[in-house]
């Protein structure tokens, strides 16, 4: 039944998503989305970058995820998609957002990505601490030892969470999943009548956008 589920998604993803652009739909700044007031600087001026702002703890972002991770796969070669965790002072939020810095420095992210949405959300388990969350870690073949100490030591991991701090001072959003289009524009779930299909709606939009901008020469978010 899940993967029924998952595969009418998919289908209603890709049909609602070519819809809206063969139609020329125009999105609209206020209503459909936000302008930043204050730029994020993008890594690479030369593409545009999506990132989804999420947590592990949300339930939204778990049922979110499929369908991002189907999306992804057609982006366009010059655009990027990325992460960055949410760290609000809501359980686990902080260990979240650690584990995932800490999976990106071992590099087993997309080894325990799912997974780990999976045992919060459809195990319902509680990985509220460190020692909980090692032992899930060990489960999926990593070191618990290398894990605890680059949790706790790397400097990269303690300069990634402090960015991410930076970030979400800057994307103000009222909840996750959010998504910041080229560090410009905010997309979140209440401009479209909370549907996940209806972000990536206008992300799309926004990209095709930003693409033609940088076609044109234009600056990006990165300059």
């Amino acid at each position: 039944m899940h993967l029924i589920r998952c595969l009418l998604g998919f289908l209603t993803l890709f049909f609602t998503v070519s819809y809206a652009h063969a139609e020329g739909f125009q999105y609209e700044e206020g209503t459909h989305y936000t302008v930043l007031e204050v730029p994020v600087k993008t890594r690479n001026p030369d593409i545009v970058e999506v990132t989804e702002y999420f947590s592990y703890g949300c339930p939204h972002c778990y049922r979110f995820d499929p369908l991002i991770q189907q999306w992804k796969t057609g982006l366009p070669e010059n655009v990027e998609f990325n992460r960055t965790p949410a760290i609000w002072r809501v359980t686990g939020y902080e260990l979240y957002a650690r584990t995932y810095y800490t999976a990106l420095a071992l590099g087993v992210l997309e080894k325990v990505h799912t997974p780990l949405f999976n045992a919060i959300h459809g195990e319902r388990r509680r990985l509220l601490d460190l020692e909980s969350m090692t032992g899930f870690m060990a489960e999926h073949g990593v070191d618990p030892v290398e894990f605890v100490k680059t949790y706790t030591d790397s400097f990269g991991v303690k300069a990634q969470y402090q960015q991410a701090i930076a970030r979400q001072r800057i994307y103000r959003s009222g909840g996750v999943p959010a998504l910041i289009v080229n560090g410009k524009y905010r997309i979140e779930a209440s401009m479209v009548g909370n549907s996940n299909v209806g972000m990536l709606q206008v992300a799309s939009f926004l990209i095709e956008k930003e693409r033609q901008l940088l076609n044109a020469g234009a600056p990006s978010a990165a300059e």
